[in-house]
C-alpha cells in the first residue's frame, strides 16, 4: 500500500481527456501516455496508479533530476498524501537507510552515473512496485546504462508506465527502447537491430540505418493498444501562441569565427572516414551555433564571449514591455552569465533569477518560486528548464539563442503553454543573420531537426565527396 494506508485519496478532479486515457490503460498492467505537454500527464498517472493502490506497496517514480521537486509538489497538490509519504532518492539516501515511503522519487540521471543511486534503487523495485519513467525519451539510447538498467528494473515490477509528450524527437528508432521497457511483446522483435532492419530500407553496405524508409503508421498501429496520445489543440482551449523574430546582424568578430569555423570543417574535409562525417558536422554545427550566440567556438582561444548585438537587441524589446513575469532561454551558459551581469544594471529595479547545470536542484526550485512569488526576469537554458516546469506566470518569452532540435524548443514552449495559462503567450526569437540560422528557422518551421535534415542529405549523396562538399559549403 503506498502512505500509511490504502485509503490515501486524490484531490483534484481528472479533465475529460485525462478520465479517457485512464478508461484505456486502467486494465493494463504497463502503458504510455503520450499527451502533449501542459495537458496534465502526472495527474492522469496518478490515478493510474491510485487504482493500483490495494495490489502495490509503493511507486517508484524515476524523472530527470530536475523535475524531482516538481514531483513531490505535483503529488501532494493531487493526493492527500503527506510529506512523509514521499522519499527524494538524493546524496544521503543509501541502500541501508531507505525510508519507508509509498513513494520515491529517484533521478534518471543517476541511474546512469551514480552506482549509489542504482543500488537503492534496486532494493526498492521489486513485485510490489509501480515503475514510472517520467519523461521517457530519456532512455531512447538503447546502449545506455541507464536504459538497460530500467530495462531490467521493469521486468521484476507488475505494473509499468512511460510518460512524455515527445515520444519521437529525432525519428521512430526513439519509441523501441521505450516500447521494450513497457514489454518486448509489444513491438515483437527480439532486438532493436532487428526491428531496424524490418522496418528500415538499407542504403549502403554498412547498413545505414534510414529513417526514410520507416512505416511510421504500422508501427503506430503496432503500439496503439497500449498508448494514449492527445494534443493540446484536442483537449485544451488555450489562449493563441505570438511568434516574433528579430535578427540580429553579426559583428565582425562573429563573421570572422564563423568563417574560421567553416573553414576548418573544410579544410579537414578529406581525412573525414564514413564513420567520422556524423560527428565532423557535429562539430561544424556546434561551432556555428556557439559563434551565432556570441560564445566563442570549441577548438579556439580568445574571450569566451564574442563581441554580438543579441543584448542590445533584447534590452530594447524588455524597455517596452509592461509585465511582471519574463522568460528568457538561452544556450549556453557563458550566456547565462553575460545576462546575469549586464540585466541589473540595465534594469536595476528587476529582480533577475537563473536556472542552468550547475545549480543545484533545490536552488533552482528556491529560484524559481521567487521569481513566481515576487516576478522578475527568469534566465534558463533549455537543457535544464526545458522538461517539466510549470511557468504560467509568463506570457512573454524570449529565445535569446536557438536550439535546432525542434523537440527541445516545443519542450521550452510550453512551459508557459499548458493548463493554468490565461493569456496569450509571445514568443520572440532572436536569430543571427546567416545561413546557418536561416537553415535552423527553416526546420523549425517544418517541426524538424535541423542537423539531422542536413545528416540525411548527405546520406543521400552515396559517399560521393565532391558532391558532399558542394553541399555543405553551401548549406552554411
Amino acid at each position: 500500500m503506498i502512505g500509511s494506508s490504502t485509503d490515501w485519496k486524490l484531490t483534484t478532479t481528472a479533465y475529460a481527456h485525462q478520465r479517457a486515457a485512464i478508461e484505456k490503460l486502467s486494465q493494463l498492467r504497463v502503458g504510455a501516455l503520450f499527451m502533449d505537454m501542459g495537458t496534465g500527464k502526472t495527474r492522469t498517472a496518478l490515478e493510474l496508479i491510485w487504482l493500483r493502490r490495494r495490489r502495490i506497496a509503493k511507486c517508484v517514480w524515476c524523472c530527470p533530476v530536475s523535475l524531482m521537486e516538481e514531483t513531490r509538489r505535483e503529488i501532494l497538490r493531487h493526493t492527500s498524501c503527506t510529506d512523509t509519504d514521499i522519499h527524494m532518492v538524493g546524496p544521503r539516501t543509501r541502500e541501508e537507510n531507505i525510508p519507508q515511503a509509498g513513494w520515491h522519487i529517484v533521478g534518471l540521471e543517476s541511474l546512469g552515473s551514480s552506482p549509489r543511486v542504482v543500488h537503492a534503487a534496486d532494493k526498492l523495485i521489486d513485485n510490489e512496485t509501480f515503475l514510472v519513467i517520467d519523461e521517457s525519451t530519456y532512455i531512447k539510447g538503447h546502449r545506455a546504462k541507464r536504459t538497460r538498467r530500467l530495462i531490467r528494473f521493469g521486468t521484476r515490477v507488475p505494473y509499468r508506465l512511460i510518460l512524455t509528450g515527445t515520444p519521437i524527437q529525432q525519428g521512430i528508432e526513439d519509441l523501441y527502447t521505450q516500447m521494450e521497457f513497457l514489454s518486448p511483446l509489444i513491438l515483437g522483435y527480439p532486438s532493436r537491430h532487428a526491428f531496424q532492419s524490418a522496418l528500415a530500407e538499407f542504403q549502403d553496405r554498412k547498413q545505414t540505418f534510414s529513417i526514410e524508409g520507416i512505416s511510421l503508421d504500422g508501427v503506430c498501429r503496432t503500439i496503439a493498444p497500449y498508448v494514449y496520445q492527445v494534443s493540446k489543440e484536442d483537449c485544451l482551449k488555450l489562449p493563441p501562441k505570438q511568434y516574433r523574430r528579430i535578427l540580429c546582424g553579426f559583428s565582425e568578430e562573429q563573421a570572422s569565427f564563423y568563417q574560421a569555423v567553416k573553414n576548418r570543417f573544410l579544410d579537414e574535409f578529406n581525412r573525414y572516414g564514413p564513420s567520422d562525417l556524423n560527428m565532423a558536422i557535429f562539430r561544424l554545427f556546434s561551432g556555428l551555433h556557439a559563434v551565432s550566440c556570441g560564445v566563442l567556438p570549441s577548438g579556439f582561444s580568445g574571450a569566451k564571449r564574442l563581441r554580438n548585438r543579441r543584448l542590445d537587441t533584447l534590452f530594447n524589446e524588455l524597455r517596452q514591455l509592461r509585465t511582471s513575469h519574463v522568460v528568457i532561454w538561452a544556450n549556453y551558459l557563458e550566456s547565462i552569465i553575460a545576462l546575469k551581469e549586464a540585466l541589473p544594471t540595465a534594469f536595476p529595479q528587476i529582480p533577475v533569477y537563473s536556472i542552468h547545470g550547475r545549480v543545484p536542484a533545490m536552488e533552482r526550485t528556491a529560484q524559481i518560486d521567487l521569481w513566481k512569488k515576487r516576478g522578475g526576469v527568469l534566465v534558463v537554458t533549455q537543457g535544464t528548464g526545458g522538461y517539466g516546469l510549470t511557468l504560467t506566470e509568463s506570457h512573454q518569452v524570449f529565445f535569446y539563442s536557438e536550439n535546432w532540435r525542434y523537440a527541445l524548443r516545443l519542450q521550452a514552449e510550453d512551459r508557459c503553454h499548458r493548463i493554468g495559462q490565461k493569456c496569450s503567450v509571445c514568443y520572440v526569437t532572436l536569430q543571427g543573420e546567416s545561413r546557418f540560422d536561416e537553415r535552423i528557422c527553416s526546420a523549425l518551421a517544418r517541426k524538424a531537426d535541423a542537423l539531422e535534415e542536413l545528416k540525411r542529405e548527405v546520406r543521400r549523396l552515396n559517399g560521393n565527396r565532391n558532391a558532399i562538399r558542394k553541399l555543405m559549403e553551401q548549406a552554411v
